[in-house]
């Protein structure tokens, strides 16, 4: 049953009567008839796809698509062995792809167990431990210091009781919850009065009444997001536009081909096999095979750094990011409470103060809080010696006074009497003094409170959470403790606390940015706070966008605001999900790392989401990454290996397209003016697939270091212009072959064919070693791999036109006079294309400094 205003806005009385309640809970039979319901609207933080489902995914992309009916139209041509050569190729890559992910998703499975948690509920008076998914609404939970919260709940009994809500709010301190009534505006962060599904507490003790479970939970409304099917990554929408400009181009071929044939009175079934081999000829048909492959070589990479790839594309998308969106508390920060100050009431540091607290924070015996422990820490570190102080009563602290009060024996520091020692929160501190301790002794409390204030709001505005503390000595150790006890102190300092950065953080987030990668922190901190540690990090601090600011923009706004912004504020999952899907929207290529509940959709809607282990499952589950360390730094080197992986795909992509064209093109026109075929069908589909085997080895290829130097990402204007220019160089040559060998050989259609079938294939082999490097081919070395197979398919293409063995594809024997022309010409090729490529590529780097893109 639903409240006509918010939990958090109504008294408990009243949620008692709607949820038919009260002070002891439900009845079992009562909660027994609620199960049903309850159940109904259970949310499952599973998320795997079946094995069905995954496997058919890895055949629905267009290339795949592209290849399958390449397989089919080589089958009509007769070639039943190219054509089970490609499907291999296809069903290969897919498996490797299914058998990585599903294994990836089992590896997570274990990782993060399947523990069945209860809760201590109130049921027909008596305390009952019922699972998590049989607690409903109007249960009474009983609730203690460790208990994680099963369902979201109204507070209606508490005794100093904390919970940490870091994995919802991403607030590092602690959340201080008391019965009260508060306004229906409300924001998430700021409800005292309830606890949360997936959070847990820290300190103290209290009872909660019930109030949404599963779905209708914080937690579930962003468990919910993430059934909406997973978008694309970057890599897997640039592989669909290739697709389309592929098809687009092979259909544009194949109608043009075959028109013309007909005019010319060609047969109509050769001109259409003529026609369908060549448009088969122009596709990469090893692309499957190269991303496998690549992907594996970045896989292992990757794995060094103890880390499972739960999406394959993630790991190119690595190459192609932009921006890199993350967390603070854990990722930024070290994700604790450091005392990061002892401080007198100017603001300096005060090393007498930090023994005055540690004497309270030690000596207390109520539950250590995070503060507290942070204390006793810095104490220890800095040699405090207590020097035997023992405690002689204590005034605990509680949610009203705001104050925890210790009358210390103290002989050491006080002269032989006993000193009370108050610390709390500054302005409760401030209600309990008469004098402040300064550098000219002591003085009334109204004479520096103005400026006292002045220092705490400098330090807030820091990001630093602030405490006061005061002293009094007592004439006797006899005193009747309680909060009457707290009059009369002087005001000696302030503590403050923060969730200090990483030490590597501000150096990395510098490396992201010597790589091209925009880091913008994402916090439900509040403004200061996150100013702050943007600062500390080198983010400029001026850049911000708080979530008030997120929800009065519409997307179209906020997608123009996003690029300048490095640091968002008071943010919730909705707003963490709208500011990636901003980024997207942009033209971004986003990596998101978090491990909160709250992280859950911004991973879910990233190109890049990851997470770590020890993350909250809804989030784990969301991730294509997950790290078994937070370490922003292995980020670094799992994108320059993306980047790698990425590069020597676009590698493949754009040397077999541009060949490829270029020797569709010559074909074509060597179809209109020759009296023959220049190459039968299966002679293409032969090249084709003898130039694919050395580009297999691609995927082990160095990569130049200014290709892993920035981003990089799907250009289509890039790859048009890569296989236009060097197509047409090629084109260029192919003629040039043409005319030697019907002009000046006179050669016949046997003989043209079996030496334009060798120059086809050297031309290809020895353009891999040319465009494969951006710089000097000499000055950059290639694999061991690459040069084998290249030299094995140079030694197979010689056999089949000097010996016998090219009968099979209906190849002439060459004379050697002839097949040297055809090397000459294969290497004044590749001279050419040396002589081209820098000039091509400074001309491309001009266009994209023209258009704002990086090419890839």
């Amino acid at each position: 049953m639903q409240t006509e205003s918010p939990p958090w806005a109504s008294p408990p009385d009243q949620l008692a009567r709607e949820f038919s309640s009260g002070p002891d809970g439900l009845s079992a039979d009562a909660a027994h008839a609620a199960l049903p319901a309850t159940r109904a609207r259970a949310v499952s933080t599973s998320h795997a796809n079946s094995a069905w489902r995954l496997l058919v995914h890895q055949f629905t992309s267009p290339i795949i698509l592209i290849l399958v009916v390449a397989t089919l139209i080589s089958g009509l041509l007769g070639d039943w062995l190219d054509a089970a050569i490609i499907l291999t190729i296809v069903l290969l890559s897919g498996l490797l792809d299914f058998v990585q992910e599903r294994g990836a998703q089992s590896s997570m499975d274990r990782l993060l167990g399947t523990i069945r948690l209860s809760a201590t509920c109130r049921r027909d008076g008596a305390e009952v431990e019922v699972p998590f998914d049989e607690v409903v609404p109007g249960d009474v939970i009983v609730i203690r210091a460790g208990d994680i919260i099963p369902a979201d709940a109204v507070v209606v009994a508490a005794t100093d009781l904390q919970l940490d809500q870091s994995s919802l709010t991403g607030e590092t301190f602690p959340a201080t919850k008391s019965p009260q009534v508060l306004d229906p505006g409300t924001e998430l962060a700021d409800r005292a009065n309830m606890v949360f599904a997936g959070t847990h507490v820290q300190s103290g003790s209290g009872r909660a009444m019930i109030v949404a479970t599963g779905r209708d939970t914080e937690f579930g409304g962003v468990a919910a997001s993430l059934g909406k099917k997973q978008h694309p990554t970057g890599f897997e929408r640039g592989m669909t536009r290739f697709g389309l400009l592929l098809t687009r181009v092979m259909v544009v071929l194949v109608a043009v081909i075959f028109v013309v044939n007909l005019v010319l009175h060609r047969a109509v079934i050769d001109s259409a096999l003529f026609s369908l081999s060549l448009a088969v000829g122009l596709t990469p048909q090893l692309l499957p095979a190269i991303v496998g492959l690549s992907l594996a070589q970045g896989s292992k990479v990757i794995a060094r750094h103890r880390v499972i790839i739960k999406r394959l594309n993630a790991i190119e998308d690595f190459g192609a990011m932009t921006t890199l969106c993350t967390d603070k508390t854990g990722t930024m920060t070290l994700g604790r409470i450091d005392l990061s100050g002892a401080l007198d009431l100017t603001g300096q540091p005060d090393a007498g103060l930090l023994r005055v607290a540690a004497l309270n924070a030690t000596l207390q015996t109520g539950l250590v809080n995070a503060m507290d422990a942070a204390i006793v820490t810095a104490a220890t570190a800095a040699g405090v010696d207590l020097d035997g102080a023992r405690a002689l009563g204590e005034v605990p602290y509680d949610f009203v006074r705001k104050r925890l009060s210790v009358l210390v024996d103290d002989r050491a520091g006080s002269a032989g009497r006993p000193l009370l020692v108050t610390k709390g929160a500054v302005e409760k501190v401030f209600e309990v003094c008469d004098t402040a301790r300064t550098a000219d002794g002591l003085v009334p409390l109204d004479d520096v409170i103005a400026s006292v204030r002045d220092v705490v709001a400098g330090l807030g505005a820091q990001g630093f959470r602030v405490l006061a503390v005061a002293t009094r000595e007592s004439a006797s150790a006899a005193v009747e403790m309680g909060p009457a006890s707290e009059t009369g102190l002087t005001l000696v300092g302030l503590l403050s606390f923060a969730d200090p950065v990483k030490p590597d953080a501000a150096s990395t987030v510098a490396g992201f940015a010597d790589a091209g990668v925009t880091v913008r922190m994402i916090t439900g901190d509040a403004l200061p706070v996150a100013t702050h540690i943007a600062g500390e990090l080198g983010l400029d601090p001026r850049a911000v966008m708080t979530g008030r600011q997120i929800d009065d923009a519409d997307d179209a706004e906020l997608a123009r605001r996003l690029p300048a912004v490095r640091v968002f504020c008071e943010t919730t999952p909705h707003h963490k999900e709208r500011i990636v899907t901003g980024l997207t929207a942009a033209g971004q290529i986003v990596g998101y790392m978090g491990d909160g509940i709250n992280d859950a959709p911004a991973l879910h809607a990233a190109d890049v989401g990851i997470s770590v282990k020890g993350a909250a499952d809804v989030a784990a589950s969301s991730a294509s990454i997950v790290m078994l360390e937070k370490d922003l730094r292995s980020l670094l080197d799992g994108m320059r290996a993306g980047r790698r992986t990425f590069a020597n795909t676009m590698k493949y992509i754009q040397m077999t397209t541009s060949a490829n064209f270029g020797n569709m093109i010559s074909m074509a026109i060597a179809s209109l003016v020759l009296p023959f075929l220049p190459l039968l069908a299966a002679q293409i589909l032969a090249i084709n697939l003898l130039s694919d085997l050395p580009a297999a080895a691609i995927a082990t290829d160095r990569v130049d270091d200014r290709q892993v130097a920035s981003p990089q990402r799907w250009d289509m204007r890039l790859i048009v212009n890569y296989m236009v220019v060097f197509g047409a160089i090629s084109s260029i040559f192919d003629l040039a072959a043409f005319a030697v060998l019907r002009l000046a050989v006179g050669a016949g259609e046997s003989e043209f064919q079996a030496a334009w079938f060798l120059a086809s294939v050297l031309t290809e082999v020895f353009i891999l070693f040319i465009l494969r490097t951006r710089g000097p081919a000499w000055h950059s070395r290639p694999s061991g791999m690459l040069i084998g197979l290249s030299a094995g398919v140079v030694a197979v293409a010689f056999a089949l036109v000097l010996t016998p063995a090219g009968t099979i594809l209906r190849l002439s024997v060459l004379p050697l006079s002839l097949a040297a022309l055809m090397l000459a010409i294969a290497v004044a090729y590749a001279a050419a294309t040396e002589i081209a490529k820098p000039l091509f590529w400074r001309r491309n780097e001009h266009l994209a400094r023209r258009a704002g893109v990086e090419s890839a």
